[in-house]
């Protein structure tokens, strides 16, 4: 029991409750009356000291619960069961609203949810402004809000707007064009995937880039891209991209490429790896028409 005097005690009303809001000037903490606190909300007198025991036991809320000597209106002593404004929402927010409480009580849970949301602030306010709750001017907060809402509203819209203009500027932009070197290399690793029966470039790559570490162990490809991306600007790029940037490591890949491709009987060492054209067929229709001649129906 707190039976400190330098207790500075205010009655105010809030939203027709009437509440005491009392501080204790030692320490500068504000606390309330537990059982106006739950009398205004409309529990019962059984209620109100079943959860008055309950939050003295709390583990968490028990800390921010008193019980201070004040005088009555008579100018009595008396016991009040007072807990602080920090704890008082989170006090009220473990309260469970039962099925028969919401029957028999109805204007109960509308009545808790207001104390939850404002009872600790006007508390505070009251206390040292000595307002009442209705007295509290809060048109500035709404006002406040209000810009802010208006605020994301305008900011989703230009989120949109950036969205849409990156979009169109990426329809602006040219397909990548690919170089002489790259379309040279297409048809040999073509060769490679079907010889070996791989289905997607990137997994054919991926074996190329370790044959190549095998046979050039002193070439880092980590490196030649990192080299590619600084000496470009670039966040990243594709292996091949830097392969090809770097001549030195190009020729020795594309020998490379080439060296399997022999190894594995897919081309000739007479001549250069041959892209199916539609003119193919079309040699071959004339060959076998040449040769037969010309046919006359008699």
């Amino acid at each position: 029991m707190n039976t400190n005097t330098a207790l500075q005690v205010t009655n105010f009303d809030f939203y027709r409750d009437s509440l005491i809001a009392i501080r204790d000037n030692a320490t500068g903490e504000i606390y309330t009356a537990i059982n106006y606190v739950l009398r205004g909300i409309g529990f019962t007198e059984l209620q109100i000291k079943h959860l008055r025991k309950k939050w003295s036991k709390d583990s968490i809320v028990a800390g921010g619960v008193q019980n201070f000597i004040t005088h009555d209106d008579l100018g009595r002593l008396q016991d009040s069961f007072c807990i602080s404004i920090r704890k008082l929402p989170l006090a009220l927010a473990k309260i469970n609203i039962t099925p028969k409480m919401k029957r028999e009580q109805p204007e109960l849970t509308s009545k808790l949810e207001l104390y939850q949301d404002k009872c600790a602030d006007v508390l505070a306010s009251v206390f040292l402004d000595n307002k009442s709750a209705s007295d509290i001017n809060l048109q500035p907060l709404i006002d406040a809000i209000t810009t802010l809402s208006s605020s994301i509203v305008i900011m989703q819209q230009d989120i949109v707007s950036i969205k849409q203009n990156q979009e169109n500027i990426q329809k602006q932009i040219p397909k990548k064009r690919y170089s002489f070197w790259s379309t040279k290399m297409f048809p040999k690793y073509q060769l490679l995937k079907d010889y070996f029966g791989i289905a997607e470039n990137k997994n054919l790559y991926k074996e190329l880039y370790r044959e190549f570490h095998n046979m050039y162990p002193d070439i880092e490809l980590n490196q030649v891209v990192d080299d590619y991306c600084y000496e470009n600007k670039l966040e990243s790029c594709y292996t091949l991209d830097a392969i090809e940037h770097d001549k030195t490591v190009r020729v020795l890949f594309e020998a490379m490429v080439d060296g399997l491709l022999e190894k594995y009987e897919l081309i000739s060492t007479s001549g250069p790896v041959k892209q199916k054209t539609i003119f193919d067929d079309g040699v071959e229709n004339i060959l076998v028409t040449h040769q037969k001649g010309t046919v006359i129906n008699e």
